[in-house]
């Protein structure tokens, strides 16, 4: 599978078609050539919506064993810098689940067409009014560039299945993760966006593993993209809502799940 201009991916391997490997299970051939983490933020990185001074310093300790962090988020541009600037060992980042690449800097730059944040905006507004969603806009919504997101407040799977129902009835792609729903205008893809950074700084795909945890990652959990995909434990619970199931699963959920990884990786240099 051709990635990008003179990359290549191999094809899905056993695991991707046998079920995700518990990541404890894994072998450590398998980590031996990855050199880029590109992760998913909310409810990956965090716990009870906060980075810990945990996960800060596994940050730093990748960054020194050499590896490239990618932070890979449905927040919007304005946030995603402000991880990209402070958080050790990142350089850039993927804003609004792979609209934008966010460089401190430098201007967003739109990673596909632009989309009608006015369109999306008359979507939510059906919904609200014509199929009782009550959807309130998250507080950052102000610094928002492609698409629009409310806050989940604790709605469970049927309901926004139902709601992406109704959107997708509008041509508007609706989509979750742990803290908000997402509208947009064409599928959201954390992968592709990330696939198209990787190939402009000549970083082969087969030295990524992926991490997420919710639906609006499932770009990073597609096969044959990436040399490995992760989720944390909170992707089985949610099995039924992704296309494909990553790689591997971690034993613990949110955080403590990446911090299983990361110390993997850095039992590698001992």
């Amino acid at each position: 599978m051709v990635l990008a201009e003179g990359i290549t991916s191999p094809m899905p391997s056993p695991r991707q078609a046998s079920g995700p490997t518990a990541l404890s299970a894994l072998d450590a051939s398998a980590l031996a050539g990855i050199r880029v983490v590109a992760t998913d933020v909310d409810g990956t990185l965090t716990r009870a919506g906060k980075l810990s001074a945990a996960l800060l310093s596994s940050f730093a300790a990748l960054a020194e064993a050499g590896l490239t962090l990618i932070p890979i988020s449905g927040r919007p541009a304005g946030e995603v810098l402000g991880l990209c600037r402070y958080l050790p060992g990142v350089t850039f980042g993927v804003a609004e689940n792979g609209l934008f690449e966010i460089v401190p800097d430098r201007a967003p730059r739109w990673l596909g067409p632009p989309s009608d944040r006015a369109e999306l905006l008359a979507v939510g507004e059906h919904l609200n009014r014509d199929h009782a969603a009550q959807l309130v806009l998250t507080g950052d919504a102000f610094c928002r560039i492609g698409d629009v997101a409310y806050e989940r407040a604790g709605r469970e799977v049927p309901e926004l299945e139902r709601l992406r129902t109704a959107a997708e009835a509008r041509g508007v792609h609706l989509v979750w993760s742990s803290v908000h729903v997402h509208l947009a205008a064409r599928r959201p893809d954390k992968g592709e966006g990330l696939l198209q950074l990787l190939g402009e700084r000549g970083l082969d795909p087969r030295s990524v593993v992926t991490v997420g945890d919710a639906p609006n990652d499932a770009g990073l959990f597609t096969p044959g993209r990436f040399g490995l995909t992760v989720g944390t434990a909170d992707v089985l619970a949610q099995r039924g809502d992704f296309p494909h199931l990553p790689d591997c699963v971690t034993r613990a959920r949110e955080v403590e799940g990446f911090l299983e990884l990361a110390r993997r990786l850095l039992a590698r240099t001992g």
